[in-house]
This record gives C-alpha cells, structure tokens and sequence, in this order.
C-alpha cells in the first residue's frame, strides 16, 4: 500500500503547489499514484494531515484502479488487516517503480518511510532517486530523469546514440498533446508505408526518400512506446500495434525497394531477393506471434530468441561457438542499426547491395527463431517427462 504523506518542500525552495504540477502530462500526485499501482500496491491511503479534497481530485482518473481511501479507514477494511507493506511517500515525489518494490520488500510487512537521503539505487542502469519536486529546478530535474529512464538495455547502437535522443525530444512534446499512444502507433505504420511507396518508384530520389522515411518510422517508433509508458497507456492493443507494425514496415520496404531495383534495371534477382526477404520474415513472424499469444503478451522483446541481449533458455547450458559469433554481430542486425545503415546506402546508391544483406539477415534471424522454437519444444518435452510417473500401476 502507498501511504501519501504531506508533500516535502525545502525551507529554501518556494513553493509550487508541488502535488498539482504537471510533468511530463501528469500531475505529480497522479505520476506517484500510477506508478505505485505499477509496482503493485493495493490501495493509495491519504494521510490526515493531506488536503485530501485536492488529492481525490487529483486522483480521480480512470488509469487508477486501485482504492484511494483515507489513512484513518486503513484498518477497517478487511483485505488489508493481514499485515500488508506500507511505503509512506511525500505526495511530491517523482519515484521510479523499482524503488517503490524495493522499499516494500524493506517493510517486511510493516511501514517504511521515504525521506530525505533514504538509501536508493533500484531501477537498474536507467534509474534515478526518488525527486522530491519543491520547485522549478526540482522538476526539470524530474522530467529528465523520467525521460532518461524510457531508455533500453537492448537498444543498439544507433538507437542508443541518435534515434533515442530525437524520439525523447518529441515524446517530451507529444505527452502534452490529445494524441494517443494508439493513434501515434497508426500514424507512424502510415510514414513506413509511404516510405515503401516511394522505394518501389524506382529513381534514386524516390529510393533515398523512401529510406528516409523508413528511418523516420524507426526514430518515430520509439515515441508511442515511450508515451504510454510515461503516461501509463500501455494496453495489450498497444503492444500488438507496435510489433505488427514494425514488422509490416519492414516487409513493405523491402517489397518496395526490391520492386524499385527491378524496375530500374530489369533484373529479376532483385524480386527474388525481396521474396525471400518477406517470405522469411513472415514465417519467423508468425512463429513469433503464435508464442506470444501463448503468453498474452504483444512485446516482442519477450520472444526468447537467445541471441544478444535478447531473452534466452534457461541460462544453464553454455551457448555455443555460433551463438557466440551471432551475439557478436547482432547489432548490426537490430533494427535500428539495419534502418539506419539502409539509408546510409541508399545515399551512396547501394540499395542493391543493402536488398541482399537484408534477405541474408531474413534468413539468420528465421534461423534463430527456428532454432528457439526447438529449443523451447525440447525443453517441454523435458518437463512433461519428468512429470510421468516412472512407475507402472499393477493389474
């Protein structure tokens, strides 16, 4: 349980109303809320001493939906006389999710404090301590942590070093806008597939055009993500909308660009390329899907393809010598990175060169997911072996 206490403000920092102010297209008070929901409380309590007219008004909103009662009712409700972990949090902290678990854990089903220098360090390479917004500079300081935190371990190289940077800038802005997650997560399909239009023209102009566009998708991809995370709208419709739509992107770039270079120059190889490209990529789609639907998830980082910093088996077998050379050169491979230096050759006219590295990589990343699916239907095969009883009943 979250239990929100009187909001923290430095003797020297004047006051901003710090619960109501709005960051990153939430209230503090309301950003505080959701994230404990995310890190799994059962219920907000307000403390007595709280303006808890303002905090339900501020609270009254349909991604909350946890209980807010007030502090004094805590003991009257049934659900929470076993002892339950209480986290008391100044109603002006800006706190990442994994802190707010850790300091659960701590409470061992008491109450811990938040205060002032409590020891943090939750929340991984991307985490920051709990920012207590008091102030103008508090809360640029907590709109840059919250925007450093959307960051992936699994970003590649370009992504790390410039999608990223471009999609937070407009992600910063987009918050504040009446879009949608969703709605974002259709426009940008729609820049994609302009951009496989202008591929399949055939110019060099239109070609450079068509990849610039595919690099947009790939910058603007980050953006609906990174929005229903900072605005807590992620669904599992959201989820599908991005996966599907990266990956009919993809398909129709290639398409595209292999219909441009064909009608460019009357090659049929090109074609060729660009079918075993789509073939190849729907098939590892659709084995991807279907395990993802087993799951009742629409993120494709949590297929366990096993190669990079992708999810894998179980850890326990050492990868082997082809494993290790794939998890060398996956980079280049990640989306980000391939987009990227698609364009890179496409300005220097080497779309040609570009088509077949693309169905090479096709082709390797089909083999990874075969590979995984084996891996996976071997180890079930093994769990439901070692469910049967060995020993046979008697007539």
């Amino acid at each position: 349980m979250l239990v929100v206490d009187d909001p923290v403000v430095r003797p020297d920092a004047p006051s901003i109303a710090p619960p109501t102010e709005r960051i990153l297209g939430l209230s503090v008070l309301l950003r505080l809320a959701l994230t404990a929901q995310a890190a799994g409380a059962r219920a907000i309590a307000l403390a007595e001493t709280l303006d808890r007219t303002e905090a339900r008004r501020q609270l009254a909103d349909r991604r909350l939906r946890i209980p807010v009662i007030d502090e004094a009712d805590r003991p009257s409700l049934i659900e929470f006389r076993i002892a339950t972990p209480s986290v008391r949090v100044p109603a002006n902290t800006v706190i990442h999710r994994a802190t707010l678990v850790a300091l659960a854990e701590s409470a061992n089903g008491g109450e811990v404090k938040l205060s002032s220098g409590a020891p943090t360090g939750a929340g991984g390479l991307y985490g920051f301590e709990p920012i207590f917004v008091d102030g103008a500079d508090a809360a640029r300081a907590a709109e840059r942590a919250l925007l450093r935190s959307l960051r992936k371990p699994q970003d590649g190289w370009v992504s790390m070093h410039l999608n990223r940077k471009i999609s937070l800038f407009l992600t910063r802005w987009l918050v504040s806008t009446p879009l949608s997650p969703n709605q974002l997560s259709v426009g940008i399909l729609g820049v994609g597939l302009l951009g496989a239009w202008f591929a399949s023209r055939g110019t060099y102009a239109s070609m450079l055009l068509g990849a610039a566009l595919f690099q947009m998708q790939s910058v603007l991809d980050g953006c609906d993500g990174e929005m229903s995370r900072l605005t807590f709208r992620g669904s599992r419709a959201g989820e599908w909308l991005d996966t599907v739509g990266d990956d009919v992107t993809n398909y129709a770039f290639f398409a595209g660009a292999a219909w441009g270079l064909h009608a460019a120059t009357g090659r049929s190889f090109y074609l060729a390329l660009g079918a075993v490209t789509v073939l190849s990529g729907v098939v590892g789609s659709a084995l991807e899907y279907r395990y993802l639907v087993r799951i009742g998830s629409g993120d494709l980082l949590k297929y366990p393809l096993g190669i990079g910093k992708a999810p894998g088996g179980d850890g326990v077998q050492p990868k082997s010598t082809l494993s290790r050379a794939l998890d060398a050169i996956s980079p280049l491979f990640k989306r980000d990175t391939f987009v990227f230096l698609t364009l890179v050759g496409a300005a220097l006219g080497w779309l040609g060169p570009f088509l077949a590295l693309a169905s090479l990589g096709a082709i390797g990343v089909l083999a990874a997911v075969v590979s995984a699916e084996l891996r996976m239907n071997k180890e079930l095969a093994s769990r439901r072996s070692a469910q049967v009883d060995p020993v046979l009943p008697r007539d």
